[in-house]
C-alpha cells in the first residue's frame, strides 16, 4: 500500500462522522495484539498480515478488508473468507483522478457494509496460505560452489523476503548431503526441488543433482504463485542441473523481481541465464575473482556485461537481503507493512 494511499485512506475515514482510524500495526503479531486491545469494528489489512488473520479470527473475530489492488473485483478465496476477509479494498487513485469520487464512494460503501457484518470464528486448525515471495534469487555455481553457497546461506537473515533457488553442478547422490549441510548452516527452510514445490519467502530450494529444475507460474486465489518443476529441455551447456535453464525460467516468470547470483565454477553455465535476467529487468551479481576458487563462470558473466554487481563472497548475502527487501517495497502488488484499523 503506497504511502499516499495510507494517508488518503486515513483522511477519507476521518472526514466521515461515523468512521475513524484508531490504530495501526507493523506486523502480523502486532495486528493481533492491537486488535484485541482496541477492539475495532473493522480491520483493513495488507498482504503481509494474512498470516495473523487466522489467529485473529480464532481469538477475536473482526471483519477484514484486504487491501489488494491486483485482486479487486475477484472472489475472496474460501480460506480467506474463513478468517474474516469479506472483500478486497481497491487501489485509491489520486484526488485529481477523474474516477476518484466513484472510488471514494465504493470504498466507503464497502467499509460501512462490512463493518456491520458479523464474523464467525474459524473452527479447528486452518492451513496457512503461502504468500508469494517478494522476488526470487537464483544462485548458481560449480567447482567450489557448494562451499560458497554454504557460506552465503549462513549469512542470510531469518527475515529474508525472497525465495532462494540453488543450482550447483553435483551428481544426484550428493544432493541430500548438500541439502543437509545447508540445513545445518541456516534457520531458513531448505528443501530439494520437486514438481510442484511452492516458492515462499525465505525458503531455499535446491535443484536435484542430475536434473534440470525450472520455475513455472500458477494463479492461486488473488495471488500469482510460483513453483518448481523438472524439465527435459536441452540446456545450453552439458552441466546438470543447468544454471542457465533455471535462471531463464525465473526471468520469464518473475521478470524484474529476479536476482541472479553466479558463484565460483568452471565453464560458462549461468552466462545466458544472467543475460536473460538482465533483459527482463532483473539484477545479476557475480562473485569476484579474489574470493572464487575457479573464476571461469563469474568471469564469463562479467565479460558479457550481464553483471550489475561484482562482489566478494562475504558481501553477497547482504546484497541478496537488501535487494529482496527493495523488491518487496517496489512490487506493484505489494502491501504496506502498516495495517489500518477502522472503527465506527
Amino acid at each position: 500500500m503506497p504511502a499516499f494511499v495510507r494517508l488518503e485512506l486515513t483522511r477519507l475515514l476521518h472526514a466521515e462522522p461515523d468512521l475513524r482510524v484508531i490504530g495501526s500495526a507493523a506486523s502480523a503479531s502486532e495486528l493481533v495484539a492491537q486488535a484485541r486491545r482496541l477492539r475495532p469494528g473493522l480491520v483493513i489489512a495488507s498482504e503481509n498480515q494474512v498470516a495473523g488473520l487466522e489467529r485473529l479470527n480464532r481469538q477475536q473475530p473482526i471483519p477484514v478488508l484486504l487491501y489488494s489492488p491486483m485482486a479487486a473485483g475477484s472472489m475472496v478465496p474460501r480460506e480467506l473468507a474463513q478468517w474474516g476477509v469479506a472483500d478486497y479494498l481497491p487501489s485509491l487513485p489520486s484526488k485529481d483522478h477523474p474516477e476518484f469520487a466513484r472510488y471514494r464512494q465504493e470504498i466507503l460503501g464497502k467499509i460501512r457494509a462490512i463493518a456491520q457484518q458479523p464474523v464467525q470464528p474459524a473452527m479447528g486448525k486452518r492451513q496457512l496460505i503461502a504468500i508469494p515471495p517478494s522476488g526470487v534469487a537464483v544462485i548458481g555455481g560449480s567447482t567450489g560452489g557448494a562451499q560458497a553457497v554454504e557460506t552465503l546461506v549462513r549469512a542470510l537473515p531469518a527475515s529474508l523476503t525472497s525465495a532462494v533457488l540453488v543450482a550447483i553442478h553435483l551428481p544426484a547422490h550428493f544432493t541430500e548431503s548438500f541439502v543437509n549441510r545447508l540445513r545445518r548452516a541456516t534457520m531458513l527452510p531448505v528443501v530439494v526441488g520437486k514438481p510442484g514445490t511452492t516458492l515462499e519467502a525465505g525458503k531455499i530450494i535446491v535443484a536435484p543433482g542430475g536434473q534440470h529444475m525450472v520455475v513455472r507460474s500458477l494463479v492461486r486465489g488473488p495471488w500469482q504463485s510460483w513453483h518448481t518443476d523438472i524439465t527435459t529441455e536441452v540446456s545450453p551447456v552439458l552441466d546438470e542441473p543447468s544454471v542457465d535453464l533455471l535462471m531463464q525460467s525465473v526471468a520469464r516468470t518473475v521478470g524484474r523481481n529476479a536476482l541472479g547470483v553466479v558463484l565460483t565454477g568452471l565453464g560458462r553455465d549461468g552466462t545466458q541465464g544472467a543475460q536473460s535476467i538482465r533483459q527482463h529487468g532483473g539484477t545479476v551479481i557475480a562473485q569476484d575473482e579474489a574470493s572464487s576458487a575457479v573464476f571461469s563462470m563469474p568471469k564469463s558473466v562479467i565479460q558479457t556485461g550481464a553483471a550489475n554487481i561484482v562482489a566478494p563472497l562475504h558481501d553477497i548475502a547482504g546484497y541478496v537481503s537488501r535487494l529482496a527487501t527493495q523488491l518487496r517495497i517496489n512490487r506493484v502488488s505489494s502491501f504496506s507493512s502498516s495495517t489500518q484499523f477502522a472503527t465506527r
